[in-house]
């Protein structure tokens, strides 16, 4: 949870806290942040230490359950399809 720390900034300052991203805006973040880590650390590390974290966005979404072809995935193109389309299913069922 990235946006945690903003969170409790503002709350230190008394500001409102910023939104926390749901749906397609959290599909993002994660998307994102893979794609960093498999920039940074190469192709074969970066699916590696990707994993992990994979894994805690999907368990604080809800979204364990299809944690399967996302933390396993070899395939970039096909894991960034399996995030979107995981996220997509939250925003779903959240209407």
């Amino acid at each position: 949870r990235p946006w945690l720390l903003g969170q409790v900034a503002s709350a230190l300052d008394g500001r409102a806290a910023p939104e926390v991203p749901e749906g397609e805006a959290l599909a993002d973040l994660v998307v994102a942040h893979y794609e960093e880590m498999l920039s940074f650390y190469g192709r074969d590390l970066g699916l590696r230490v990707a994993r992990k974290h994979l894994n805690w966005y999907l368990e604080a979404a809800g979204l364990a359950a299809h944690r399967g072809p996302i933390v396993t995935g070899t395939d970039p193109a096909r894991v960034v399809r399996a995030l979107r389309q995981a996220f997509g299913a939250q925003e779903g069922a959240a209407a």
